[in-house]
């Protein structure tokens, strides 16, 4: 069997949703109308688990995938830094200033980017989360902690 795009994806998807699953097994479960702070892990990383699953057995079956070829690793490891980075900073120094490195550092991943784009992807990349997390669901973030 050779490694398809389809296939790596496939593992990668479900190393992922089992390694969630893992993490997520101690935290309480509680129920649909009552849920615990591992009902939403447990769920998604089942789901995660799942679609990767389905990738594995898809392309075992078919085997007709597109080649996994050359791997661009320059954008790899500027998302892999930009998510690191964000992880650092949400911490210390709040939503904000973590979305802004996010976005930006995110953005020299693009062969295509634009200068002017940029600024208006920052912008967007925090509003966003602070309407869904701080007005919509009204969860105590901290927006700016320097």
């Amino acid at each position: 069997m050779k490694a398809t795009r389809d296939l790596i994806a496939g593992l990668m998807f479900s190393g992922t949703g089992l390694a969630a699953l893992i993490i997520a097994r101690n935290y309480p479960f509680g129920t649909t109308l009552n849920m615990g702070a591992g009902y939403f892990p447990t769920i998604v990383s089942a789901l995660i688990l799942a679609f990767g699953a389905t990738l594995v057995i898809q392309e075992m079956i078919k085997g007709n995938g597109p080649a996994l070829g050359d791997i661009a690793w320059r954008p790899l490891f500027i998302i892999t830094g930009a998510v690191v980075g964000f992880a650092l900073l949400i911490d210390t120094g709040g939503l904000i200033p973590a979305v802004a490195f996010l976005v930006a550092v995110s953005w020299f991943a693009d062969p295509a980017r634009k200068w002017r784009h940029l600024p208006i992807q920052i912008a967007v990349g925090i509003l966003v989360p602070i309407l869904i997390f701080r007005v919509g669901l009204k969860m105590p973030i901290n927006l700016w902690a320097f």
